[in-house]
């Protein structure tokens, strides 16, 4: 897998968020889907630069991966975004941003069609150390823990435990991301295995005012850093869906048309996603909210518990 790193900088006035969302698409080779993806560009030294990374497929002889991305920020109730930019890999101008996880043989597996990855910090077993040299992969649930499953491998350098994608979900049912597991292989050579499983969030939306709806969740230090868009329960799969807010021209026009389309659906409304992780480990998160202004527009708040703080789900 290849990463692509971009960098946004603050300016005078640091934004409470910023987003990166990147189309990647395959030129001059074989031709495959386009695939969305939205990060969270996290604070970086120095203060004031946060940095993101976007996963590419690894290019064939000949072909070149088209990049186009652009930033959203969210700061007192407003949301922006900037223009669009695109990077070519392989190109001069991108080869100093590129980060390779190197893999053997066909690599690890590719999440199920319509599920995409998510950031981990790489689970470690007891009296493991979190520095020099890991492997990883991941299996099926059907399939036997074996060292050969850790097709990728990845350099914590001195530490701490490396953040690495993962894949949402390797199949599905119903709907519903089946579980599968994590392997990996550090410097003393034991083979350690890690259950993935995930969680089905709910946001209430008791006066039906919520237009659109994100999750921002992760680990409690917020190492890996992820945002999930929620559907409205009962919405049907078409135009309007959550997961295309961030790649339209009009914004105004979309949340125009899904205010309309959720007008359709029953008071109280339910917003869902997933979030996703290591069995028995803890995922804290929190809610954006989307919600027409009386004035008009729309505004952008944050949602926590009412004590304060986020919330903890254990998977």
């Amino acid at each position: 897998m290849l990463l692509l790193r971009r960098e946004y900088h603050d300016g005078a006035e640091p934004p409470e968020i910023v987003l990166l969302h990147a189309e990647v698409t395959r030129h001059e080779g074989p031709a495959g889907p386009t695939r969305r993806f939205t990060r969270v560009v996290v604070p970086a030294d120095p203060p004031g630069r946060r940095v993101a990374y976007i996963p590419l497929p690894e290019p064939a002889k000949g072909e070149r991966i088209l990049v186009r991305y652009r930033f959203s920020t969210v700061r007192g109730g407003e949301e922006r975004f900037s223009p669009s930019y695109e990077a070519v890999v392989p190109s001069d101008d991108a080869i100093s941003d590129l980060y390779r996880t190197p893999e053997e043989g066909t690599g690890n597996l590719p999440p199920a069609s319509g599920r995409g990855y998510f950031r981990l910090v790489l689970p470690l077993g007891e009296g493991e150390r979190a520095s020099g040299s890991f492997r990883y992969g991941f299996g099926a649930m059907r399939k036997k823990p074996s060292t050969t499953l850790c097709r990728a491998a990845i350099d914590a350098g001195n530490g701490p435990a490396p953040v690495i994608e993962a894949p949402e979900a390797l199949s599905v049912l119903k709907n519903r991301p089946m579980p599968y597991f994590l392997y990996h292989v550090s410097t003393d050579g034991k083979l350690r295995a890690d259950k993935i499983a995930c969680a089905r969030i709910t946001l209430p939306d008791p006066e039906g005012n919520v237009v659109s709806a994100r999750m921002v969740w992760g680990d409690s230090a917020w190492r890996a850093t992820n945002l999930s868009p929620m559907e409205a329960k009962g919405y049907k799969p078409g135009p309007g869906a959550a997961a295309d807010e961030f790649f339209q021209e009009d914004r105004e026009a979309f949340l125009a048309a899904r205010e309309t389309a959720l007008s359709l659906l029953p008071i109280p409304r339910v917003f869902e996603s997933f979030v996703f992780g290591p069995s028995g480990s803890g995922v804290e998160y929190c809610f954006q909210t989307v919600s027409r202004r009386p004035d008009g527009g729309f505004a952008v708040r944050w949602r926590n518990r009412e004590s304060g703080g986020n919330w903890i789900v254990t998977l």
